[in-house]
């Protein structure tokens, strides 16, 4: 039986809904929420909270916490809770761009991948496979060294390098779609590539996007405090910086690198508590 545009909006509606009320129901979704929220609040607010010039010299190297300073100073006597309240804009902003652009594109490539055929797209599986063998970190000192160390070029480098491990995971999991009957029925009645990816591949691996984006969330933050640490940077004040800065004190002022390794360490666990929850619900809508 054929759905009207209603009755296919309503069954839309009824799915959105029950997914919603799965989440709600998740306490990985309220304690996931709360630790991104708190460490976004933090990285959109603290320019404006911080206390002192996050470049200022305002005490001796290494301090201990102290009135006025309640997470001492840094390397060269700056504020540690001012750098930690300035320094989480940029780096977040970098590391959210580069995965959903890197995810966004390997997602894409790996489902034309899936549903296409013939010699072009083996051809271009064969070369994506190809450029998994090169290790991500040195793919974007290639890309760096070519384009330099900007915010823009090292965003786009960190993206470029989730591309071909998205797709491979893509494509893996529209491979899966393509096999079953609702996609053969859907193909066999002459429905378009488009709509066949947006109607019948991208809900059925939306699931494994999901996971997918968390880890290369997490992979993308890891590579921005790795350039960071061999001295590539935007030279703005950033949470990989300040650990970079401030390793060789640790036993002497713990602080001043705890304090942003804690700040990316909740953020990532309140992201992938998200993404599980989602996926845990999308999961159990389509066993349904």
């Amino acid at each position: 039986m054929t759905l009207t545009a209603p009755a296919t909006h309503a069954r839309h509606s009824r799915a959105t809904t029950s997914i919603l009320a799965r989440l709600v129901r998740d306490p990985r979704c309220w304690v996931g929420g709360a630790g991104v929220a708190l460490v976004v609040v933090l990285a959109l607010a603290g320019p404006a909270l911080a206390p002192h010039d996050p470049q200022a010299f305002v005490g001796r190297v290494f301090a201990d916490p102290a009135p006025g300073f309640p997470l001492g100073t840094d390397v060269l006597g700056r504020d540690v809770l001012s750098r930690l309240l300035v320094g989480g804009r940029l780096f977040l902003l970098q590391g959210l761009v580069a995965a959903v652009a890197g995810v966004t594109a390997g997602v894409v490539l790996g489902i034309l991948l899936g549903i296409l055929r013939g010699p072009a797209a083996a051809g271009l599986l064969f070369f994506n496979d190809s450029v998994m063998v090169i290790p991500q970190l040195l793919l974007v000192l290639l890309v760096v060294a070519s384009f330099g160390a900007g915010a823009i070029a090292l965003t786009a480098a960190v993206a470029l390098a989730q591309v071909a491990y998205t797709a491979r995971v893509a494509y893996a999991a529209t491979q899966r779609v393509v096999t079953e009957d609702y996609y053969r029925a859907a193909r066999a009645l002459g429905m378009g590539h488009a709509s066949l990816v947006v109607r019948e591949v991208l809900p059925n691996v939306a699931g494994v996007v999901l996971v997918e984006f968390g880890v290369r969330l997490s992979i993308c933050f890891v590579a921005l405090a790795s350039l960071s640490y061999l001295g590539f940077s935007s030279g703005e004040v950033d949470w990989g910086s300040m650990i970079h800065e401030n390793q060789g004190g640790i036993s002497l002022q713990p602080l001043a690198v705890v304090a942003p390794v804690l700040a990316l360490a909740v953020f990532l666990l309140g992201m992938n508590l998200l993404r599980d929850a989602v996926g845990r619900a999308l999961a159990a809508r389509s066993a349904r």
